[in-house]
């Protein structure tokens, strides 16, 4: 929107500077911008007296701003000077009640509110370093999306050091510069002067960092209650430097996180490297590593001998240039190797990706479907992770443009294989990659610790796998180059070479097993589903899922009621806007998404929801069986025209009912899909469009999230309120 006093601004820099040398003229619309940040700050530079100008508010505007604008900083000063403040106040959204170059009382509120806001009190000299944090973009008061405590937490950091770091933002958004105002306020504490002090967490500092445990009352703790916070832990406070129980268990809590060992609730070094950098105490031991490197018997028996447990190896490609280019590529006789040490092997997919346009929708395509057929012809497991890499510095703001379109085709690809998603890069990417359904876990690449997706982003809590240090690892048997990597035990890699001999074509496998990545709960299911009419179970003290693949004379066909058919990988349009008139009855997030995934990987056939038969051993418990009816046709090595993949998960009652855990947003939930399936004009196709968005809601759940009972309460309720009705309208297409 624009503002009458920044285009003002605009107006009166263009007329005033606009045949000055080096002066760029903005655009005068009356927005904010940072064009509109340098002008006034070259407008600035020309009235100081310097002939180059330029963007920055450097050291030279910094020294010449105080020897001659701060002696003259009061009342009733006027000139250009006071024009260019008046105008950087305009822009910073702080009302100096007026544009006319008078420096007045008016302008010297403006001040005092900019210095609160910043988290100082009333009277503080506007110097340069004041000047610097007026002439910019950086936002004083909370912004969308910020958050109130860190907004407190960075008007404590410039109130108490910026004489350590200058004026930095007071937003409520935790990002880089706040990240080193942390570190800054460690070192001060332990001693380090300005100027000794660099916001960097090298040896001094380390050497110099304190252990705290209950009862030390200190700034130290409150700095530590803080980075306790903007990781994600001790999320209530108080942030009063107060050791309490409370923070002893939130260390406690971050050191299980992050795999740093058994701790008591002290925190000492290790949590504060871990809570303030991305790769922590390069000290620690971890049991992963990764290598380009293919590995010899010798240097396999080097990673046996340091502990390894789990291995990171390139499905393809070549490490180095020219005389030193060697390949990196993953060999069967190296899996042998390594798996029969008894170590797990994590596959990486790099093969590229050096600057920022190699991620785009068509890379991706292609890299997925290299990736999967490396991996199949390996003989790597069906649902196993693979890691795809985004090794550079992607901005936030190039993310949706590159890397998310990257992941949209490796996705659609790497599922048509059976093989799962994982993805390699900076904690912001990982976290942006898996936050949008595109990978389940991530590898960080925290080693990169200048790297701006790091500093400043906590880390994903789906990791995997934690790369903090590169080095050469030795012993007696030989040495090898590693990065060394923490394993969190969300993934374990493979161990075994996955051999076909049950006689179900590679291709129905390959759905299966890719239903079960698009489905986490579903995962292992579609793992042990190897032979024909053999049924699989997995029961817990919540749920029981049964699974069978068998063989079928035909796919069928949907009646866009409690089954829809999938053509080309594509789902009737038909089916999608009963679907979608659900999600827009109910506001709930859609599983369109889910369900267009799935169509994907049948490509062709029937998917069926039904409620599930009873069985004896499931006596009083209710369920949903599913029926995924996949054309086999063109699948090659198929003895049957198509194959049934039939899943039936049963609720306990009793173990629900028991369970201390309830998930109320997700009842409210259900209970606007019943509203929507009993007052809906079509109700039989609305009850069920409500029975299948039912059952994806609850195969979409990772082992870990469906203990939130309330997703299987919900279901329940969902149950319960049509009681025997729904079994009765099921029957009908039966």
């Amino acid at each position: 929107m624009a503002d009458s006093l920044v285009l003002q601004t605009q107006q009166w820099l263009n007329k005033t500077y606009g045949n000055v040398s080096g002066y760029q003229k903005v655009t005068e619309d009356g927005k904010t911008g940072w064009a509109t940040i340098y002008a006034l700050i070259r407008g600035l530079q020309h009235e100081l007296g310097i002939k180059e100008l330029s963007d920055n508010f450097g050291d030279s505007t910094k020294k010449l701003y105080n020897e001659k604008v701060l002696p003259q900083l009061k009342n009733g000063y006027s000139g250009n000077v006071v024009y260019l403040i008046q105008g950087a106040f305009w822009c910073k959204g702080i009302s100096p009640k007026a544009f006319d170059g008078v420096f007045s009382n008016d302008t010297q509120a403006a001040v005092h509110e900019f210095q609160q806001d910043a988290g100082f009190s009333e009277g503080m000299v506007f110097n340069a370093d004041w000047a610097k944090a007026l002439f910019d973009m950086s936002a004083f008061a909370l912004v969308s999306g910020g958050d109130s405590t860190v907004r407190a937490m960075q008007q404590w950091l410039n109130a108490s050091y910026y004489e350590y770091f200058g004026i930095l933002p007071c937003d409520g958004i935790y990002q880089r510069d706040t990240n080193i105002a942390l570190i800054y306020a460690l070192q001060a504490e332990e001693g380090l002067g300005v100027g000794e002090a660099n916001g960097n967490y090298g040896e001094t500092t380390t050497k110099l960092t304190p252990t705290l445990t209950i009862g030390d009352n200190s700034t130290f703790t409150k700095i530590l209650q803080y980075a306790l916070y903007v990781n994600g832990f001790y999320l209530s406070g108080p942030f009063d430097g107060k050791y309490t129980e409370a923070v002893a268990e939130a260390v406690a809590q971050f050191a299980g996180f992050m795999m740093l060992g058994a701790n008591t609730g002290a925190a000492n070094v290790t949590i504060f490297k871990g809570l303030l950098t991305s790769n922590g105490d390069t000290n620690r031991s971890a049991e992963g590593v990764d290598t380009s490197t293919q590995l010899t018997d010798e240097q396999v028996q080097v990673l046996v001998d340091n502990k390894v447990r789990y291995v990171g190896r390139y499905l393809t490609g070549t490490a180095g240039s020219g005389v030193d280019e060697r390949d990196k590529f993953l060999t069967v006789e190296e899996i042998d190797r390594i798996t029969g040490a008894g170590l797990s092997i994590f596959p990486i997919y790099q093969d590229g990706g050096a600057g920022l346009n190699y991620f785009n929708a068509s890379q991706g395509a292609i890299d997925g479907f290299t990736a999967a057929e490396a991996a199949r012809k390996l003989g790597i497991p069906r649902g196993t992770y693979i890691y795809f890499a985004v090794d550079i510095d992607i901005q936030q703001g190039d993310i949706s443009g590159t890397v998310l379109p990257y992941f949209t085709n490796i996705y659609d690809q790497v599922i048509k294989y059976g093989y799962a998603i994982g993805v390699y890069g900076t904690r912001n990417i990982c976290s942006q990659v898996i936050k949008n359904g595109y990978a389940t876990y991530a590898f960080v690449s925290d080693m990169s610790t200048g790297y701006s997706g790091n500093l400043g982003f906590p880390m994903p809590q789906e990791w995997a796998f934690d790369q903090f240090i590169e080095f050469t690892m030795t012993s007696s048997s030989g040495s090898v180059g590693i990065d060394q990597v923490a394993v969190s035990g969300n993934d374990i890699g493979f161990d075994t070479i996955d051999i076909n001999e049950s006689g179900v074509p590679d291709g129905i496998l390959d759905k299966v097993n890719g239903v079960g990545v698009v489905l986490p709960l579903l995962r292992n299911m579609g793992k042990v589903t190897i032979t024909l009419d053999q049924e699989y179970s997995e029961k817990n003290e919540l749920y029981s899922i049964y699974v069978k693949l068998s063989e079928s004379v035909s796919s069928g066909s949907g009646d866009n009621v409690t089954s829809y058919t999938v053509s080309d990988g594509k789902l009737s349009n038909s089916f999608i806007k009963n679907m979608q008139s659900l999600y827009d009855f109910t506001k709930q997030p859609s599983n369109i998404n889910t369900l267009t995934s799935l169509a994907k990987i049948i490509q062709k056939g029937t998917i069926r929801v039904d409620v599930a038969p009873p069985r004896a051993e499931e006596s009083g418990n209710i369920g949903i069986e599913i029926s995924l009816n996949i054309d086999a046709t063109d699948i090659a090595g198929a003895k049957s025209p198509a194959y049934k993949w039939t899943i039936q998960i049963y609720f306990n009652k009793a173990g629900i009912k028991a369970s201390p855990v309830k998930n109320n947003a997700y009842i409210d939930s259900v209970e606007k899909v019943i509203q929507y399936s009993t007052t809906s004009t079509k109700q039989l196709t609305a009850k069920g469009v409500a029975l299948i968005d039912s059952w994806v809601k609850t195969v979409n759940q990772n082992k870990e999230v469906i203990k939130v009972v309330g997703v299987i309460e919900g279901l329940m309720l969902l149950f319960e309120e049509y009681g025997e009705e729904i079994f009765q309208f099921v029957s009908q297409f039966i």
